[in-house]
C-alpha cells in the first residue's frame, strides 16, 4: 500500500472501513438471533472476527 496519494488511501481506508461494519453487522445479527449461539454460530463469530482483525490490520499499514 505503498506510494498511494491520500486520496487514494481515503477511498481504500473507507472501502475497508465498509467492509468491516457489513462484518460487525453479521456478528450482530448472529448473536440477536438467540441469546445462546450454538457451536457452529461461535465459529461463525470466530472466523468473522478473524476477518474483521484482517481488515483493521490492512487499515493500519495505509498510514504508516
Amino acid at each position: 500500500m505503498q506510494n498511494l496519494t491520500t486520496e487514494q488511501k481515503a477511498s481504500a481506508y473507507n472501502n475497508l472501513l465498509h467492509q468491516y461494519q457489513r462484518l460487525q453487522e453479521e456478528v450482530r445479527l448472529i448473536r440477536a438471533q438467540s441469546i445462546n449461539t450454538s457451536e457452529m454460530d461461535e465459529r461463525k463469530i470466530v472466523e468473522i472476527e478473524r476477518r474483521m482483525k484482517m481488515i483493521y490490520n490492512e487499515t493500519e499499514k495505509l498510514y504508516r
